[in-house]
């Protein structure tokens, strides 16, 4: 054994060191030494030429010698070319030396004494050849590859858009998308889905669910953190084959910058108008293997009063979000904290009155408002078995979520009519006054999970890989609370029945198989590409109630990819379970009208799209056009004290998208048109009598306009100066809600018929109320038109050393107009807000 082990090793080290030797001899030898030391006087004449003005000698100098260059010095070389033609205002020569410079080193970063020109090309360039992402298929690839249409947000693009939030961000950028206003939360809409919350859409902070477990709940408020984001990967149609739960019309997945990215510390103050205050804070370093990132940001504001409302108030804590991220090789552990906290304009639902905010109660430190605080961490593996990459996890979430809405500061006896209260509370909603709702609930969840690539290859021409994962959750609801305030600061007793009927907890696992194969073929002598991006998730949940949830998520594409376009043909199918609270709210709801519960199930989406995308067909330019149709049912909607599966959603669509991009000029725009053909409100708790005459059936968009658009530009006006500008145009649209006076009315005017009805010689006043009946019946679904509008919001900055000062202008001309959602009145927007900046990089 020895002999042989001695004979392996001689024979491996031998050639090694030989080869070693005569490598050396060669790199050191007079010869070579001499060449060297002649191209680097070469390279020195040609750099002092460009520096006193004889820029034509210089680049034929260097021209001449390009190919004998090596190393460092051909690096070097290039940029000095990519210079001498800036000089002379050749952009396009420029931009190729430079992609030869980064081709040679795709980790060359320009120096301070680099003109911002040249800084903006190398930019520029590295952007379209690191322009990858990983949520789409859970593996890095192209856009072009993505089996469903993916929009990318850089970091540089959320800069030029002037958004104050993710929420407007992600309006700004991504087609499809549209802010609605629900009254008491910051929320969003894709495809015309929404629910009083955003719950509709998976929100991830690199890979890792930020919805709440209770609710389905994440809000893209202030309370995610703009500054540590290096990019935001946004996939724009369901997406549960790999996801599962909540990603029911789209994922949104924020990826932060690496420490390295950083190298030492960001820090930004903020003033403006209406109390605003915000400040951010990130450091990154990368210290050999370990990289480290720590970040921190707060804002408040006072909002704005507009009549007897005050609107984009944030309350009376501010919003805040701190966090840390640390890696060692493989390992990754990250640690996020956020609270956000916003105050309705309005009352309750459709009620939509003004009140004095500051009259009510607080409950442990919060006034009326819908507040979340939470807690994620995140600690992963990953590592390589020969062919195989695998990444094994566990996380960790809390949560503390409470909604405390004023129901009205004066008696409201039609809430006292329409709700099962008990008889010591219907006499404070009919004569007394300062009216509140407060729930609180606090959970947890603990997560574990496994994921799988398996890299093959097929001959020369086809080659994939198999990714696959497993993953198992528990979630449980620790403490509930349900208490209703009259009076302004006093409560009714809490009922203990109800808080331990809230309590609970579930368990859950899926597994997922996914298959993504490339056949390389040529078509009219053009090198082309097939892609099959296949996969199938099953989810498995074990309700609190003991009832189960059984999902199969399917997901296929057929993806062409050319070397200037790609066509991309899919179909997927999602679903989202109902939020544990709803469910729970049904539970209580019927304990109160000692009634049999209603039990709810899983939200579900189809979605068909065909996209097709070019590639510099102009240079610098790259659009998208993706058609779409999406057939969501089961949609869960709420008569105001319960829930129930009972609105559907046909809507087609066409999505343009397009950007360009110049050394000194960049520009995004995108346009969408969204047409529903089937959709319906809330079927209400109405007597069968009253159903046929009440209109649910809208089959028309709801709060979403048909045409929306945005352009975004930004242009590098001097060295140190930069412009941004945001337009915003919004079609006109409508909002469909529930009238609550007339829905009391038209039940109330029901009951007077049936007593009438039956009472001898009262047929004419019975008739009278019967067409008093049918038409509040037909006014309970209010319907009000709102006109189209166009937004502009710029702002620009000037950078001076490492400080850097900026100016951001929201609704420049003050532009007044309104917005909706699921059961709410017209609520109006914010007017012209501002944001001063302060910042600084060491």
């Amino acid at each position: 054994m020895r002999r042989i082990i001695n004979y392996i090793l001689q024979v491996m080290i031998r050639p090694a060191v030989a080869l070693s030797f005569i490598i050396y001899h060669l790199s050191f030898s007079p010869a070579g030494a001499q060449n060297d030391a002649k191209m680097r006087e070469v390279y020195a004449q040609a750099e002092s030429d460009y520096k006193i003005g004889r820029v034509e000698e210089a680049r034929d100098v260097l021209l001449q010698h390009l190919n004998t260059f090596q190393g460092n010095l051909r690096q070097n070389a290039l940029r000095l070319i990519a210079l001498i033609c800036l000089d002379e205002y050749d952009v396009r020569q420029a931009e190729q030396y430079t992609t030869k410079l980064l081709e040679l080193n795709p980790y060359y970063s320009p120096s301070a004494s680099d003109p911002s020109t040249f800084v903006g090309i190398v930019n520029n360039i590295k952007a379209g050849m690191t322009a990858t992402i990983t949520t789409a298929s859970n593996q890095t690839e192209s856009l072009a590859e993505a089996p469903v249409p993916t929009t990318l947000i850089t970091e540089e693009m959320i800069r030029n858009c002037g958004g104050r939030n993710l929420q407007e961000v992600l309006a700004a950028y991504v087609p499809g998308m549209n802010l609605i206003d629900c009254n008491d939360d910051i929320n969003i809409a894709m495809r015309g889905i929404y629910s009083s919350t955003q719950e509709k859409i998976l929100i991830m902070l690199n890979g890792h669910r930020l919805n709440s477990y209770a609710t389905n709940t994440a809000a893209p408020d202030f309370s995610i953190s703009l500054e540590k984001v290096k990019q935001i990967e946004v996939l724009r149609g369901p997406a549960s084959s790999l996801y599962g739960d909540v990603a029911l019309t789209g994922v949104v997945n924020i990826i932060t910058k690496q420490g390295a990215d950083v190298d030492g510390i960001q820090a930004k103050v903020r003033a403006g108008n209406y109390g605003q205050i915000k400040a951010d804070a990130v450091f990154g370093k990368r210290y050999f293997d370990i990289d480290l990132l720590l970040w921190g940001s707060v804002y408040r504001n006072s909002g704005e009063w507009r009549d007897t409302v005050r609107i984009g108030r944030i309350g009376n804590r501010p919003s805040y979000d701190f966090g840390l991220q640390v890696g060692y090789k493989g390992l990754q552990f990250m640690y996020d904290t956020h609270f956000s906290q916003v105050v309705a304009p309005f009352t309750m639902t459709s009620i939509a009155l003004s009140y004095d905010h500051d009259r009510y109660r607080t409950y442990n430190g919060l006034s009326p408002s819908f507040g979340t605080s939470s807690q994620h961490a995140d600690l992963r593996y990953q590592f390589r078995v020969h062919h195989s990459e695998f990444m094994v996890g566990a996380t960790y979430d809390k949560g503390d979520l409470t909604r405390y809405q004023v129901l009205g500061d004066s008696a409201m006896s039609v809430l006292s009519w329409s709700l099962p209260l008990p008889n010591y509370m219907i006499q404070a909603f009919d004569n007394g006054g300062g009216l509140s709702r407060y729930v609180n609930a606090q959970e947890q969840n603990y997560g574990f999970q496994v994921k799988g690539n398996y890299a093959y290859t097929l001959g020369e021409d086809h080659h994939g890989n198999i990714s696959f994962g497993a993953e198992y959750g528990h979630f449980q609801l620790d403490d509930i609370r349900y208490q209703i305030g009259y009076d302004f600061v006093e409560t009714f007793p809490e009922d203990a029945q109800i808080r331990e009927t809230g309590k609970g907890s579930e368990n859950r696992a899926n597994a997922w198989l996914q298959l993504k194969h490339r056949w390389d073929f040529s078509l009219f002598t053009y090198h082309s590409s097939l892609l099959l991006n296949a996969g199938l998730r099953f989810d498995y949940k074990n309700r609190d109630d003991d009832t189960e949830v059984h999902e199969l998520s399917p997901r296929v594409a057929l993806i062409l990819l050319r070397p200037k376009w790609n066509l991309r043909l899919s179909y997927a199918k999602s679903f989202v379970d109902a939020p544990y609270i709803y469910r729970i709210a049904n539970v209580l709801a019927a304990l109160i009208r000692g009634k049999e519960g209603i039990s709810l199930s899983p939200e579900r989406a189809h979605s068909l799209q065909l996209s097709f995308a070019g590639q510099n067909w102009v240079k610098g330019l790259n659009f998208e056009v993706n058609g779409f149709y999406n057939h969501a049912s089961d949609l869960v909607m709420t008569d105001i004290l319960t829930y129930r599966n009972t609105s559907q959603n046909k809507t087609g669509g066409m999505e343009l998208m397009a950007s360009y991009r110049r050394p000194n000029l960049t520009a995004d725009w995108n346009l969408t048109w969204t047409h529903t053909f089937k959709s319906n409100l809330i079927a209400l708790d109405l007597p069968a009598g009253l159903v046929p005459y009440y209109p649910s059936d809208i089959d028309d968009n709801n709060n979403t306009p048909a045409i929306m658009s945005n352009l975004v530009l930004s242009w590098q006006a001097a060295p140190r100066l930069r412009l941004h500008g945001h337009v915003l145009f919004e079609g006109c649209q409508t909002s469909y809600n529930i009238d609550l006076e007339q829905y009391v009315r038209s039940e109330t005017r029901y009951l007077q018929y049936g007593v009438y009805s039956i009472l001898p010689g009262m047929e004419k006043e019975a008739a009278a109320i019967w067409e008093d009946v049918v038409a509040s019946a037909g006014k309970i679904a209010g319907r009000q038109e709102i006109p189209a509008r166009c937004i502009l919001n710029i702002g620009g900055e000037y950078t001076f050393g490492p400080v850097t000062v900026g100016l951001d202008i929201h609704n420049l001309f003050g532009t007044r107009y309104y917005r909706s959602g699921m059961n709410t009145s017209l609520v109006p927007q914010q007017g012209c807000w501002f944001l001063a900046t302060i910042g600084v990089k060491i």
